[in-house]
């Protein structure tokens, strides 16, 4: 059993177990479906938050009973779960969060109420400017309200401050086991990365978890020793994912299949919202919504941003090739995806390509040959930029 596999494998069963011990006491679980929901603010009202996106194909039957088939499939996955009830964590849930990021989830969210209590949290349009601010701090308040009235707890600037630094320190813990791929050779695959920080898991005890990832930090980097490992992994291209989020994990699969290494991954869940901490001075919810506000996603329009996360990215991280991931029908990273590759062909200078998938294993094959090509293609770009060096 591979590392990733085997951390997964006791990860999961000890943090579910702690979660069903906490709700057995009472404590209350929300259900989280964005990156955009403070889960400071969850924790600092003693509840816990699971996050419920799903990567599976398997409930969507269920789904379009009530769906159209031709919605995105993180959409489908997550709504046949909740209907069918497969999904613990979602069956564990007392309360669901529920951030407005497209009108597919907006309107799944609808049908979602009819099992069990939703909150939307309705974000502004733009991250730009003091009146979107204004407006996501007045939401982030009513959800505030909401937390206290289902736990029974008073959210404190004293209690928030505290689980914004934990936070803090959890999102830094992650970052830094990101970071193992900065040096000559990347210490750790990405198919490790996705198992080590990958949040679809009750946070029960982050404290814990950061002593976990500290231990895992400390086996990997223990391969910057092993001239074996080194020697394999030096001359596999780095490639930077970027994209919807990597709910199913097809593609990253396929790549690291194919003789490359996902060296990061921006999406959500990776760098997008491990770039920037809270700050922790002042006014603790303003800054929370300042923090979360500040993600560069697609949904918010302009959202240039990313694209300066994207150039920093492949320069820290030795990037050779981006993969955009785009799942069937999420138009705005569908539309974003012109932007993203002029800006990473023409002023990255890396060769890109865009993936546009669903869950379904049909295309797995193709999209293998096509990340082949593409490989090849990295290689003769580096062999170029190599002998432009040498001249």
């Amino acid at each position: 059993m591979r590392f990733g596999e085997t951390y997964r494998s006791c990860f999961e069963e000890k943090v579910f177990h702690e979660a069903r011990a906490l709700k057995a006491e009472g404590v209350k679980v929300f259900g989280v479906y964005c990156s955009f929901t403070p889960k400071e603010l969850i924790t600092a009202a003693g509840a816990i938050p699971v996050s419920l996106c799903a990567g599976s194909e398997k409930p969507m039957e269920h789904a379009h009973l009530h769906l159209p088939q031709n919605l995105c499939a993180l959409i489908k996955s997550s709504y046949g779960h909740a209907l069918a009830d497969t999904c613990p964590y979602f069956h564990a849930a007392d309360h669901l969060l529920a951030d407005a990021t497209c009108d597919g989830k907006k309107k799944m969210f609808e049908l979602l109420s009819r099992i069990k209590p939703v909150h939307v949290l309705n974000l502004p349009q733009t991250s730009v400017g003091r009146a979107s601010l204004d407006y996501w701090v007045e939401e982030l308040k009513s959800l505030v309200r909401l937390l206290e009235s289902v736990t029974g707890n008073t959210v404190t600037h004293e209690r928030l401050a505290r689980e914004i630094r934990l936070h803090n320190a959890f999102r830094a813990k992650k970052r830094e086991i990101y970071e193992l791929n900065t040096g000559e050779a990347p210490l750790v695959t990405g198919s490790e990365i996705d198992v080590i920080t990958w949040n679809t898991m009750f946070d029960c005890n982050l404290a814990e978890r950061i002593l976990e990832m500290d231990e895992a930090i400390n086996h990997l980097k223990t391969r910057a020793r092993d001239e074996g490992f080194l020697r394999e992994m030096r001359p596999k291209p780095r490639i930077l994912l970027t994209g919807c989020p990597v709910t199913n994990k097809k593609v990253l699969t396929i790549i690291e299949e194919s003789g490359a290494v996902v060296a990061a991954q921006e999406n959500c869940g990776g760098l997008k919202t491990l770039s920037s901490l809270v700050p922790e001075e002042g006014d603790p919810l303003r800054a929370l919504a300042r923090r979360y506000l500040e993600i560069p996603c697609s949904c918010m329009t302009p959202n240039t941003s990313r694209l300066g996360l994207l150039a920093d990215i492949i320069q820290r991280y030795r990037i050779d090739g981006v993969v955009d991931l785009t799942w069937e029908a999420c138009h705005t990273y569908n539309v974003e995806a012109f932007s993203v590759r002029e800006f990473v062909q023409e002023r990255c200078c890396r060769p890109y390509i865009q993936i546009r998938t669903d869950y379904s294993q049909n295309d797995c094959e193709q999209i293998r040959t096509r990340i082949g090509a593409f490989l090849e293609m990295i290689a003769t770009a580096t062999c170029r930029r190599a002998a432009c060096a040498g001249a």
